[in-house]
């Protein structure tokens, strides 16, 4: 009987064996499958932002029954930015499933950030670049409002004509770029380098809110977001000499360290790493106490660009004295606008994000009607 029972098993046993294999083998197919499709098969928002630049180059008249007025090349406008001089913005948003996609639209709180670095910085020119849009509609309250000041200039910008004769080229040309859980924030990390690579100057984020003049501050400088690390919403870079020479590292380590699927790692981490190899030290507290340990470039104090930490406190009326308070000494107050962007505020709120506008953005919010978005 034992016997018995064992030979059954055996051949049970025996059989699976056959009938695990096609099993096995149909699994296979289907993971070699995937992983080809994932690995190899080109990323559609390549030809997307393509497309907003072909869509560009179309003759179109700029005027005509309400049509849209097209944006100049930031690299083939008559009015260029004045090298190491000028303060630039980029907005990077593609969302290719809407056939208006090369059409600017600027939220109010986008706009707060370029008019305040307008009215805080007159003998700059603020040019605002966009990797996708290509148009900007006839009639826009929030538009003219950052318009009617004669140092902002609207362009578009094409990421491969930028990248042209830097080290970065042929990489961005195999795609690896587009491959990426958050390619709008990692391809915003890359052009703020290749703007300032070709033009130096001074970077911002949209989500920053310019509290005072930048106009006399140094060539070269970052700030610092916390104790351990370097932010890269505002930095300013030299278009020569060394501040040029940084931007040749901050790229070479994006290329070599990028990782499309990490939040910031091509960012404030990469650009932490190269202040570390710069400064020779990977403490903070030390690159701030003396500037020639860092060959020239300054590191701000966290207080002075991220002095407020909870994005809550820019919203909630309860906190908004003490985060005026936090803020009277700062040059900037950065707003998490990836955690906060979808926090509703009314224009008569008394937050203290709504105190900063009417203090430095006072057109973008008159504008705005009753929502602050």
């Amino acid at each position: 009987m034992f016997q018995r029972r064992k030979s059954i098993r055996t051949r049970l046993m025996n059989s699976a064996k056959y009938l695990m294999l096609p099993f096995l083998v149909i699994n296979a197919c289907i993971i070699i499958t995937m992983i080809r499709y994932t690995a190899k098969k080109p990323i559609k928002y390549n030809t997307c932002y393509m497309d907003a630049i072909s869509l560009a180059m179309q003759n179109r008249t700029p005027i005509e029954d309400g049509g849209p007025i097209p944006l100049e090349d930031v690299l083939l406008s008559d009015d260029q930015p004045t090298p190491g001089e000028s303060i630039f913005f980029l907005e990077t948003t593609c969302p290719c499933s809407d056939p208006k996609y090369y059409m600017l639209n600027l939220a109010s709180r986008e706009a707060c950030a370029i008019e305040s670095a307008a009215l805080h910085n007159p003998s700059m020119n603020i040019f605002v670049l966009f990797a996708c849009a290509n148009s900007r509609q006839q009639v826009d309250p929030t538009t003219e409002a950052i318009l009617s000041y004669s140092n902002v200039k609207l362009r578009r910008v094409n990421l491969w004509q930028l990248a042209k004769n830097t080290s970065i080229h042929d990489w961005i040309s195999k795609d690896e770029l587009f491959r990426s859980r958050f390619l709008m924030v990692n391809l915003s990390d890359l052009l703020r380098l290749l703007t300032l690579y070709r033009f130096g100057g001074i970077y911002m984020d949209m989500d920053v809110v310019v509290l005072r003049s930048f106009e006399n501050e140094p060539p070269n400088f970052v700030g610092a977001e916390s104790k351990v690390k370097i932010g890269n919403s505002i930095l300013r870079l030299e278009p020569k000499g060394f501040g040029h020479k940084i931007i040749e590292y901050f790229l070479l380590d994006y290329q070599m360290n990028y990782n499309g699927d990490i939040w910031a790692v091509n960012g404030p981490v990469s650009l932490s790493r190269v202040m570390s190899y710069i400064c020779n030290t990977n403490n903070i507290t030390v690159m701030q106490s003396d500037q020639r340990r860092c060959q020239g470039i300054k590191v701000f104090r966290s207080s002075d660009f991220y002095a407020i930490s909870d994005w809550a406190y820019f919203f909630e009326p309860q906190f908004a004295n003490e985060t005026m308070e936090l803020l009277k000494n700062s040059y900037a107050a950065h707003l998490w606008g990836h955690i906060s962007t979808q926090r509703d505020l009314r224009v008569n709120s008394n937050s203290a994000y709504i105190q900063l506008a009417t203090q430095n953005c006072p057109k973008v919010l008159a504008a705005a009607r009753k929502w602050f978005d």
